[in-house]
């Protein structure tokens, strides 16, 4: 019987480490949550749980002060969280055992220009696919290029001293009885090309490996509401979605 009640306790007691990723996610209030839903993308709802749910309702019930906030299923969200691309997240719901949130993307990845990082496909020759005109014959025409200089981009063909040329316009290509052909737009049409399919990146650590620079979006958290104006009324769509997590006795 001790021996049973040892395990028992060991297990309840199990805690988690965070991954990098879920690290930086920030915990929001429910005030800052209604904000950000017209500012952010909302992701989905995640769920964290104890890996033994079922064998601690014994001891959780014996224990709930103590057992309330354990990490382990608040760091399980996080990391679903984390999955998902989320920046921010806003707990609603939780025991200890089992917590449910919402989490949202409150930030983006630019580069070194402050372009944001995007889906893109990478053509045949490793270059990122775009629009382009087609001749009669099958062959590309018309592609924006730097004279005098070497750049594949306005930007770095300026910083280069050279003289950016723009691709051909579409109604100039049509003008002249050639086809237009739209860049990938997906996985499946950007593999059928030959191309190599670039997601874009959705958290810090892969932003920062492709070169970029990972920027929160610090003004989606500055509440303008005052503290009466912000306050939700009670049984309003949002006070009945966002339930607090109910503080130890």
């Amino acid at each position: 019987m001790i021996l049973f009640a040892a395990m028992l306790l060991g297990a309840c007691s199990s805690t988690s480490t965070l991954s990098t990723r879920a690290s930086q996610i920030r915990l929001i209030s429910a005030l800052q949550a209604h904000e950000i839903e017209s500012k952010c993308e909302f992701l989905g709802s995640v769920t964290g749980t104890h890996p033994y749910n079922s064998c601690c309702l014994f001891g959780f019930t014996l224990y709930g002060s103590y057992w309330n906030y354990n990490d382990y299923a608040l760091n399980h969200l996080l990391d679903n969280a984390a999955e998902l691309g989320a920046s921010h997240v806003f707990v609603n719901l939780g025991n200890g055992l089992e917590m449910r949130g919402e989490s949202y993307l409150c930030a983006k990845c630019v580069d070194s220009y402050g372009n944001p990082d995007q889906d893109y496909c990478l053509d045949p020759e490793g270059k990122p696919e775009v629009d382009f005109c087609v001749d009669n014959e099958g062959n590309r025409i018309g592609a924006a290029n730097c004279q005098g200089a070497d750049g594949d981009t306005p930007e770095k063909c300026k910083a280069n001293r050279g003289k950016w040329i723009p691709s051909i316009l579409q109604a100039q290509c049509e003008a002249r009885g050639y086809a237009w052909v739209n860049k990938s737009g997906d996985l499946e049409t950007c593999v059928s090309r030959g191309g190599e399919w670039r997601s874009r990146a959705k958290d810090q650590i892969s932003c920062e490996s492709k070169g970029g620079d990972w920027i929160v979006d610090e003004d989606a958290l500055r509440s303008t509401l005052s503290p009466a104006k912000g306050q939700e009324e009670r049984g309003s769509e949002p006070a009945q979605r966002r339930r607090a997590i109910p503080q130890p006795q």
